[in-house]
């Protein structure tokens, strides 16, 4: 679509780079807006934050980088170099997520913060912080659909996008705004999730549960209209519906069992 915002002389201002950092900022403002009510400081929460950010952002760069690596060139310098030149694209979310979280119970067991309680907070954070980042997709043409006569197709044209060049010009599916509605619409379940936790009517714990089965079903769905490079396909999924049917079976089973335990 605009993969560049605007030229000032040399500088250019990605759509994906701002669109992911106004992600990050609404995820925070959210963070801080509901920390009192969860039982937390905001200046308790601050290093969780960072500390989550840079594990999350460093892990998805790192299974980008091992799912694709063979395709960067003929040699270890080569695919280097253009894994740097390339740093502003190419994440795999389900990586970060996974490094992310790992960093996150890490810093909150060290800080002695009520993982479960702050986990909740920051999953409802993230998916909203997530649906900005598929419209920074959508604007740079990565995570592209596949070819559709749908009444909702757009077509890129713009030789700077990372849609396929085969697909220039070819009205795909918008998949990237598919998952951006999907994420809103889980962000506003997981809000209300949230505030029946706040008042013990749901444990600690299973608005994160909650996340995961919706997101897992969501992804899941989506994949099937991806028209970019989804990794080898094994059963006729790909590696992301095989994480995703993976992590939906295992949350729903554990948010239906809190949720059965939960106040009434």
């Amino acid at each position: 679509m605009h993969p560049i915002i605007f030229h000032l002389g040399s500088f250019k201002l990605p759509a994906y780079g701002l669109l992911v950092a106004c992600g990050y900022l609404a995820g925070i403002l959210y963070i801080f807006r509901k920390a009192e009510a969860a039982g937390f400081k905001k200046e308790a929460l601050s290093d969780l934050i960072f500390y989550t950010v840079l594990g999350g952002m460093l892990g998805a760069k790192l299974f980008y980088a091992a799912t694709y690596w063979g395709d960067f060139g003929a040699d270890f310098l080569s695919r280097a170099a253009y894994l740097l030149k390339s740093f502003r694209y190419g994440f795999v979310f389900y990586g970060g997520l996974l490094s992310g979280a790992a960093v996150f119970f890490l810093a909150a067991r060290r800080a002695k913060l009520n993982a479960l309680k702050a986990a909740d907070l920051f999953a409802a954070a993230l998916v909203l912080g997530h649906a900005f980042g598929r419209i920074g997709c959508f604007m740079a043409g990565c995570c592209h659909g596949r070819p559709t006569a749908c009444p909702v197709a757009v077509t890129f044209t713009d030789p700077a996008s990372e849609v396929n060049p085969l697909y220039l010009g070819v009205p795909l599916h918008p998949t990237q705004l598919y998952e951006a509605a999907g994420n809103l619409a889980i962000f506003f379940l997981l809000n209300a999730a949230l505030r029946r936790s706040h008042k013990g009517k749901l444990p600690p714990g299973a608005v994160l549960a909650l996340y995961a089965a919706l997101y897992a079903a969501l992804r899941f769905s989506v994949e099937f209209l991806r028209g970019d490079d989804r990794g080898a396909l094994r059963l006729g999924l790909s590696p992301a519906q095989l994480i995703s049917a993976a992590v939906f079976a295992a949350a729903a089973a554990i948010f239906l069992r809190m949720r059965s335990k939960a106040k009434i």
